[in-house]
């Protein structure tokens, strides 16, 4: 089941974002950015009364995924709303400046870093969003109050962290308020784990950003860094290269727990890491989740069949969230 390229666009200007009559909407590409998504959001927040600009950045390398130009930062300052369609790099999400302007309450803004005209039309892009969005809230709730998470897998996963007192972010979807900022497709509650405190295992077997699925990779992790990849294949030696060339990729930067039921496993990082009972655990940059190291990349890498305990409880057992099911 697919959607139109304009039926998602209407939905995410109207309903998602809430553009109003006059705003001005900044979509910030590169040359590699689907046109089909594009073009269909300009049209509709021209439909909405509002006024768009497309300003594009070149195709980032992997030393520069995250880093807007000077002149697109500046542009930022005068939009209402950040759409973000870059496919190279996730510069409109993780960029300093950005999240500068989201605290701020100068801007709200809707991801669709690195994702393709099927991830906008299909999927995890046709979810009930007010549904999602209620269960996010939630869920988010009971994140809140925890401690300390502990994530393990049948793989062979077995993380834990403190997250005491971290702020927990919910992407599901709506960003209608200066500060706000969403992802399209949608469906995810995620934390920074306190700097420093992330120990033990993670056995990635669902596909990495940038790197796409493959063989097992390991990684070994103490005091919030990776200090061994182990593995066979190209992704291993992959990321590996990557961890050990760019400053402060070393770093565990996010736990996100995906809500999303309409997600396919596809093979697709950014399909699968919002699919609902998958968990994705990313390295590099945490300034999105109120952290303080600044790296060039931000990579998730999905865990199947996980179970994640909150303190003493579990929320996640074997891919069912069970803290929102009512059989759980």
């Amino acid at each position: 089941m697919t959607a139109t390229p304009e039926d998602r666009a209407a939905l995410i200007v109207d309903r998602l974002l809430a553009v109003k009559p006059g705003e001005q909407v900044a979509l910030v590409l590169d040359p590699e950015s689907e046109t089909a998504m594009v073009h269909a959001l300009a049209r509709a927040v021209e439909d909405a009364g509002a006024e768009y600009t497309l300003l594009t950045i070149p195709a980032r390398d992997t030393g520069r995924k995250n880093d807007l130009t000077p002149v697109v930062e500046r542009g930022l300052e005068a939009a209402d709303v950040l759409i973000g369609l870059t496919r190279t790099g996730g510069a409109p999400t993780y960029a300093k400046a950005v999240k500068a302007l989201y605290r701020a309450g100068r801007l709200r803004g809707m991801s669709m870093v690195m994702r393709s005209l099927e991830n906008f039309t299909s999927g995890g892009a046709l979810a009930d969003y007010d549904q999602l969005h209620a269960e996010g809230v939630r869920f988010a709730e009971r994140w809140r109050r925890a401690e300390r998470i502990r994530v393990t897998t049948p793989a062979g996963t077995d993380l834990t962290a403190d997250v005491a007192g971290e702020e927990v972010i919910v992407e599901c979807g709506f960003a209608t308020e200066p500060g706000q900022e969403a992802a399209f497709s949608d469906g995810e509650v995620s934390q920074m784990p306190r700097e420093g405190t992330a120990r033990g295992s993670i056995v990635v077997d669902g596909p990495i950003a940038h790197l796409g699925g493959g063989e097992t990779v390991t990684l070994r992790v103490e005091g919030g860094r990776v200090r061994e990849i182990e593995g066979d294949g190209d992704r291993a030696r992959a990321l590996a290269e990557i961890v050990s060339t760019v400053p402060h990729a070393d770093n565990i930067a996010e736990i996100g727990i995906g809500l999303n039921p309409a997600c396919r496993r596809n093979g697709d990082f950014e399909e699968e890491k919002k699919a609902r009972g998958l968990v994705h655990i990313a390295i590099g940059d945490n300034v999105f989740y109120g952290g303080t190291v600044q790296c060039a990349v931000h990579m998730d890498m999905v865990l199947y069949r996980p179970s994640v305990w909150m303190d003493d409880e579990p929320v996640v057992v074997d891919g069912r969230v069970t803290a929102l099911d009512a059989s759980g």
